[in-house]
């Protein structure tokens, strides 16, 4: 997908893709492009005023959630010797 930071549709449809994650994403693209600020902005507030994509939001960051709470149920599971061969594995 490309994305095009002067126009907010694209940046929705962008966001729509991911919105826990592209959610903060926005935020830093304004501090580490500001040129683009105007439609940023513009964007965000359609997220904010829409109950569909506030909706998504609420989904998505729930799925966040709930996955996050999987990877530490794994990791709490895993013997030590488990996490070292993972840890290697990783670093290889």
């Amino acid at each position: 997908m490309l994305l095009n930071l002067c126009d907010v549709e694209s940046i929705v449809s962008w966001w729509s893709v991911f919105p826990a994650r592209h959610d903060g994403a926005l935020e830093q693209m304004l501090v580490s492009r500001p040129q683009f600020g105007q439609s940023i902005h513009a964007a965000q507030r359609r997220i904010r005023t829409s109950d569909d994509l506030q909706a998504q939001l609420n989904k998505s960051l729930a799925q966040q959630d709930q996955h996050l709470a999987q990877m530490a149920d794994r990791r709490a599971a895993m013997s030590s010797v488990e996490m070292l061969r993972r840890d290697l594995a990783m670093a290889a």
